[in-house]
C-alpha cells in the first residue's frame, strides 16, 4: 500500500485507460472489484481520470487488493512496473551504450532476419524467398507538393539527401512501400549512403503491430530479449538526440492511431520532437497525414527493367524465360507488372502451375488462391470437407468485415467460429506470436485481403439463399458516395466483379444508385474506375446496358502514354458506352526539352510524334462519340504523317474540341490540322505562337463555335485573325487572354465583336494596354450580342465611361448570368459610373456571377447594392474587391448575410481596410452561408487580427461543410493562428512567399 500511495502520482499520470481497463477486468474477474465500481471507473472520460479512480479504489480495499494490482501491472506493463519500483537500473545515458545500441541494430538490420522474407508470408506454403539486397533495384519516386501535383522524379539518394521531416511515402498497395522503408534501414547499416551516416540510431516499426507506446513498440520489435533500459531515460536520450534519430514508420493505413497516440503525434506534431520520421501509408489514407507532410513522394511504377531484373533473380532459367515471354506480348500484363506485388505473385504461380493465365488481377489472385488452397489439402487431409469448406467461407467473412472496420489484424476474439489450425494449414492466415501478449492474425498482404473479401462478397451476391443476398446488400449499402467507390473501397468492388457477372450486375446497379445520389460526383475518376470495372468483369456486352447507365453522361480521360488492354477491350466491346459518354479527353504529349525523359536518339526509327498506339484505339472500331477533346501538349515537332494520323483519331466525334498548349512545333502547321479535322468546332491554344497564315485558317473557320486564343502574340497585320474574327459567324464563346493589344488592335477587336450575333460567352482577361479601346469594345457588345450569357472583362483597363455603357444597356442583355469586372480599378467616374451597374441588375433576373471592379469612391453605392442583391436570388459567387470597406460597412454587409445571399458559393472581399472588430461583426454571420466553398479575406496591407477574431474564424469555418479554399494574404499569423486554423478544418496551409496565406482542404 505505501508504494502505491508514495508513487500515487506517477501512476496516475502514466497508466492510462488501455491498461487501466485491462486491470480493472481482472480485478472483476478476481471479485476484487464489482460491476458497478468497475463500470464507475470506466465512466471517466479522461485517462489520468480513469487511472486515478482506480488507484483510489485499491488503496481503500486493503493490501491484498494493492499486491494484486501490482502484479496485474507486472505483468501488462513491465516496463511502468520496474520503473515504479526502482528496478530499472540501466540506463543509456553514456555515449558507449548509445554505440552498443547503434551496433546492435545496424547487425539486426544486414541479418538474414531482416534481410530476406517470404513476401506471400511463410504460412502459405510457397517457397519464394527475396533479399533486400539483390531482389530489387532502388526505386523512383515523385516528389508531390501540399496539392498532390507531381512535381519531379527522384532516385531514393536524391529523397535522402533532400530529406525534410516529416517525410510521407505514398503509394498504391503493393507499391513497394515496405520494401524502400527496409532498404533505408539496410543503407544505414551498412553505411552504403553519405546522407544517412547523420542519424546514430535508426528504427524501423511496423505500424500494424504498434504496442501502447513508443517505447513499447521499439521493444516489442527491435530491442534484444534481454534488453532492461529504463522507459523514462530511454526516451530523454532519444528527444535529446533530436534529428540524429531517424524513425521509419511503415503502414500509417494500417495503424491504428487511437491505440498509440504518441506515434501519431511523433508524425503530426514532428517539430515538438524533432526527430526525423519517415512514414508510409497507402493513396486512400493519404489525406489523414498529407497536411503533416514536409516531403511528400510517391512510389512510381515499377519498370519493365527492374521486373525483368526480379523475375531473373526469382525464378529457375526455364521459368523466367517463360514468364518473360508471356510479359513481352501481352500489353495488360506489362501495365501489372508495374506493381512489384503481382511481379511477386506472377513469379510465385510460376513456380506452381505452368500454365496458368494472367488475364486480370482478379485471375491473378484467384489462381494463387485455389494453388494455397490446393497445396494444403495434404495438411488437411484429417479434417472432414465441409468443416474445411466452412472455415474458408468464415475467412472471407473476416476478410470482409475487417475491411468495413479498418482491420487487418485480428485477434482470437475476432475468430470465434474459425478453426485456426485449417486457415493456418492452407496458408490464407498468417498467425504471429512473437514478444506478444495474444496472438496476432493477418492476411499476407492487405490486397490479398481486400481479394478475399471480394471474393466473399461475390458469393454472398450470387447466393440462393435470401439471408447471404441480403447480408451482401449491406455491405454493398455501407458504400454510399462517389470517394468510397473510386478509391476506399474499389480494389473489394473490382474484386467481387472480377469473381462473378451476377455480382457485377448488382455492383453496377448499386454504383449508379450512388452516382443519382451524390452530387459531390467527380466524373472523370467515376469513368475511369468504370473501364477498370469493366475488364476485370470479363463480361465483353453481357452487361453493356448496364455499364451504358455508369457511364452516360460522364467524362474518360486518356493520357497517351497510359492506354491498355483495358481501353481497347472497352472500345471494342462496348460502343454503346463510348456514346453515352459526354466528353472524351486524349491527350497526346509531344517531345520538348523541359521533358527530357521523351527524348529520342538520332538513331530511332520513328517518322511520328503521335502515338500509334492511339491511332489504333479511336480509328479500328465502329464508335460514334459525343464529344473528343484532343490535347496536343509540348509538340516542338509536328510532321504530315502527325496531321494524318491526328485526323483518323479525331474523325469518329461528332464535335471536336483541340486544345494546342505549349506546342512551338505545331506553328505552321494549323492549316493543315483544320483542314484535315473538318469536325473541329472548339480550338484552344495556349503558349503556342501562331504564323500568319495559322490566324488566317483560323479566321477562316466559319463554323468554329469555340475560339480561345491566350499568352501569346499575335500577328498585328491586316489579314491576321484580330481583323478576321467579323467572319467566324457562328461562334458562341471567345476567349483572348493575357495578348499582345494596344488600343488600335481593341478598336479592330470591336468591329469583329460587332458581327458575333451568336456569341454567349465572351472573355477578354489580362489586356492592360488597351485603354480607351475598351469603351469601343463595351459599345460592340451592347448593340450587338444579344445572346450574350456570360460576360468577363478582366484587368481590361476598365474605364468608368465603359462600365457606363454596359450598365445603360444591361436591360438589352437579359441573358446575362456572369458579369465579371475583377481585376479593374475605376480612377474616373467611379462612383457614378457604379451607381449605373448597381441600378441595371435588376434587368438580370438569372445572375449567379458578380465580380465587381474596385475604386476609392465607389463603396458610396453599397446600400445600394445590398438592396439589389436581395432580389438576386440565384447568386453564388460575389467579389467586392478593393472597395475601401471600413467596420461600418462590414457591419452592413453582416447585416445583409444574416438573412440574404444563401446560395453564395465564392465570396471575396478582399484588399478592403476593416480592422478586426469588422472582420468579427462578419464572422458572427458566416455561418449562415452554409453553402460556402471558398473565402477570400486578404488584405492590401499588413493586417494583424485580433486571438478573438482568428478564434471567431476557425469556429466559423470548421462548420462550413463544403469550404475548400480560403485566402489570408497580408493576416500576420503566428504559429499558433495557423495551427488553430489547420486544425479547424483539416486544412493545407501553404505559404509560397512572405505575408502569402493559402489554405486548402486535404
Amino acid at each position: 500500500m505505501n508504494l502505491i500511495r508514495t508513487k500515487f502520482s506517477e501512476l496516475t499520470q502514466r497508466l492510462g485507460r488501455v491498461i487501466a481497463k485491462q486491470i480493472a477486468d481482472e480485478l472483476y474477474a478476481q471479485c476484487i472489484l464489482s460491476m458497478d465500481e468497475m463500470q464507475f471507473v470506466l465512466s471517466a472520460k479522461v485517462d489520468q481520470d480513469v487511472a486515478r479512480e482506480l488507484v483510489t479504489m485499491i488503496l481503500k480495499k486493503g493490501n491484498e487488493a494493492c499486491i494484486c494490482f501490482l502484479k496485474l501491472l507486472e505483468n501488462r506493463d513491465p516496463h511502468f512496473y520496474h520503473d515504479l519500483i526502482g528496478q530499472n537500473t540501466i540506463g543509456i545515458d553514456t555515449k558507449k551504450e548509445l554505440e552498443d545500441l547503434s551496433k546492435y541494430l545496424k547487425n539486426l538490420y544486414q541479418s538474414p532476419l531482416f534481410q530476406k522474407f517470404n513476401p506471400l508470408g511463410d504460412e502459405t506454403g510457397i517457397d519464394i524467398l527475396f533479399d533486400l539486397e539483390t531482389t530489387f533495384k532502388d526505386p523512383l519516386l515523385w516528389e508531390k507538393d501540399t496539392l498532390n501535383r507531381k512535381k519531379k522524379q527522384l532516385t531514393l539518394a536524391e529523397i535522402l539527401n533532400k530529406l525534410r521531416s516529416p517525410c510521407i511515402i505514398e503509394g498504391e498497395a503493393g507499391k513497394g512501400k515496405t520494401t524502400i522503408l527496409k532498404r533505408i534501414a539496410l543503407m544505414w547499416a551498412t553505411d552504403e549512403c553519405k546522407a544517412l551516416s547523420n542519424y546514430k540510431l535508426v528504427f524501423f516499426v511496423t505500424l500494424q503491430s504498434a504496442s501502447d507506446a513508443l517505447y513499447e513498440t521499439l521493444d516489442d520489435q527491435l530491442f534484444p530479449i534481454n534488453s532492461q533500459w529504463q522507459k523514462k531515460k530511454f526516451m530523454d536520450e532519444i528527444w535529446k538526440l533530436g534529428q540524429e534519430v531517424l524513425f521509419l514508420l511503415d503502414g500509417y493505413d494500417e495503424f491504428q492511431a487511437d491505440s498509440c497516440k504518441q506515434i501519431d503525434e511523433l508524425i503530426k506534431q514532428n517539430p515538438r520532437f524533432n526527430s526525423t520520421v519517415i512514414v508510409s501509408t497507402r493513396t486512400e489514407t493519404i489525406g489523414k497525414v498529407r497536411k503533416f507532410g514536409a516531403l511528400i513522394v510517391e512510389t512510381s511504377d515499377f519498370t519493365e527493367e527492374s521486373a525483368k531484373e526480379l523475375i531473373e533473380n526469382v525464378l529457375v532459367e526455364d521459368e523466367a524465360k517463360d514468364l518473360l515471354a508471356t510479359l513481352e506480348d501481352s500489353i495488360f500484363i506489362k501495365n501489372l507488372m508495374k506493381t512489384p506485388l503481382f511481379v511477386v505473385i506472377a513469379c510465385a504461380l510460376r513456380m506452381g502451375e505452368k500454365d496458368f493465365q494472367m488475364n486480370t488481377q482478379t485471375a491473378l489472385f484467384c489462381t494463387l488462391y485455389e494453388l494455397m488452397i490446393e497445396r494444403g489439402k495434404y495438411k488437411t487431409s484429417k479434417i472432414k470437407k465441409h468443416i474445411v469448406k466452412e472455415n474458408i467461407k468464415c475467412c472471407g467473412n473476416l476478410a470482409l468485415r475487417g475491411l468495413f472496420d479498418h482491420m487487418f489484424d485480428f485477434r482470437e476474439n475476432h475468430l470465434p467460429d474459425i478453426q485456426e489450425d485449417v486457415l493456418l494449414n492452407i496458408g490464407l492466415l498468417n498467425k504471429y506470436t512473437a514478444q506478444r501478449h495474444r496472438p496476432t492474425y493477418r492476411f499476407f498482404h492487405k490486397s490479398f485481403q481486400e481479394y478475399v473479401a471480394g471474393r466473399r462478397l461475390s458469393q454472398l451476391l450470387c447466393s440462393e439463399e435470401t439471408r447471404d443476398v441480403n447480408e451482401g446488400q449491406s455491405y454493398l449499402n455501407r458504400i454510399d458516395s462517389i470517394h468510397d467507390i473510386t478509391n476506399k473501397y474499389s480494389n473489394l468492388l473490382l474484386y467481387t466483379c472480377g469473381s462473378s457477372k451476377t455480382a457485377t450486375h448488382k455492383v453496377l446497379n448499386h454504383i449508379v444508385a450512388v452516382c443519382n445520389k451524390d452530387i459531390t460526383i467527380n466524373s472523370i475518376d467515376l469513368a475511369e474506375f468504370g473501364v477498370n470495372l469493366f475488364y476485370e468483369s470479363s463480361t465483353k456486352t453481357e452487361l453493356s446496358n448496364e455499364f451504358k447507365s455508369l457511364f452516360a453522361d460522364k467524362y474518360l480521360y486518356i493520357n497517351t502514354n497510359n492506354i491498355s488492354s483495358q481501353h481497347f477491350e472497352f472500345f471494342e466491346h462496348l460502343p454503346n458506352c463510348l456514346s453515352a459518354l459526354e466528353i472524351i479527353k486524349l491527350e497526346l504529349s509531344g517531345i520538348c526539352e523541359s521533358n527530357p525523359s521523351k527524348q529520342r536518339t538520332p538513331n530511332d526509327q520513328i517518322s511520328t510524334y503521335i502515338s500509334e498506339k492511339a491511332v489504333k484505339l479511336f480509328f479500328n472500331w465502329n464508335q460514334n462519340l459525343q464529344t473528343l477533346e484532343v490535347t496536343l501538349k509540348n509538340f516542338d515537332k509536328l510532321n504530315r504523317q502527325d496531321i494524318r494520323y491526328l485526323s483518323k483519331i479525331c474523325c469518329s466525334a461528332r464535335r471536336l474540341r483541340l486544345k494546342i498548349k505549349k506546342s512551338a512545333g505545331v506553328t505552321g502547321a494549323i492549316t493543315g490540322i483544320l483542314e484535315s479535322c473538318r469536325n473541329l468546332q472548339d480550338l484552344i491554344v495556349d503558349h503556342t505562337p501562331l504564323c500568319i497564315e495559322d490566324e488566317r485558317r483560323i479566321a477562316d473557320m466559319a463554323v468554329i463555335r469555340t475560339l480561345s486564343i491566350s499568352n501569346m502574340q499575335l500577328q498585328h497585320q491586316p489579314d491576321g485573325l484580330l481583323c478576321g474574327i467579323c467572319k467566324l459567324v457562328n461562334i458562341e464563346k471567345l476567349i483572348l487572354e493575357n495578348i499582345k493589344m494596344d488600343e488600335k488592335d481593341a478598336q479592330i477587336l470591336a468591329l469583329g465583336i460587332e458581327k458575333l450575333s451568336k456569341l454567349k460567352i465572351l472573355n477578354l482577361a489580362i489586356l492592360p494596354e488597351i485603354g480607351k479601346g475598351i469603351e469601343y469594345i463595351a459599345r460592340a457588345i451592347a448593340s450587338s450580342c444579344p445572346q450574350l450569357e456570360e460576360l468577363k472583362l478582366s484587368n481590361c483597363s476598365l474605364t468608368g465611361n465603359a462600365l457606363k455603357i454596359i450598365s445603360q444597356n444591361l436591360k438589352s442583355l437579359p441573358k446575362i448570368a456572369v458579369l465579371d469586372f475583377s481585376e479593374n480599378y475605376l480612377e474616373e467616374d467611379e462612383s457614378q459610373s457604379m451607381e449605373e451597374l448597381v441600378k441595371a441588375l435588376i434587368y438580370l433576373p438569372t445572375l449567379k456571377t458578380l465580380l465587381l471592379p474596385g475604386g476609392s469612391d465607389v463603396k458610396l453605392c453599397l446600400d445600394a447594392l445590398l438592396f439589389q442583391l436581395r432580389k438576386a436570388t440565384g447568386l453564388s459567387k460575389l467579389a467586392i474587391k478593393r472597395w475601401n470597406l471600413a467596420d461600418t460597412d462590414m457591419i452592413k454587409l453582416a447585416t445583409h448575410f444574416r438573412n440574404e445571399s444563401k446560395k453564395l458559393e465564392f465570396l471575396d472581399l478582399s484588399n478592403n481596410r476593416a480592422t478586426s472588430d469588422g472582420w468579427i461583426a462578419l464572422m458572427d454571420v458566416l455561418q449562415n452561408l452554409t453553402k460556402l466553398t471558398y473565402l477570400n479575406f486578404s488584405t492590401e496591407n499588413l493586417f494583424t487580427p485580433d486571438s478573438v477574431l482568428v478564434a471567431k474564424l476557425s469556429c466559423v469555418i470548421s462548420d462550413l461543410q463544403f469550404l475548400c479554399t480560403m485566402e489570408l494574404n497580408n493576416w500576420e499569423l503566428d504559429t499558433f493562428d495557423l495551427d488553430r486554423i489547420k486544425k479547424s478544418k483539416n486544412m493545407i496551409h501553404r505559404q509560397e512567399e512572405t505575408g502569402v496565406h493559402f489554405f486548402s482542404s486535404c
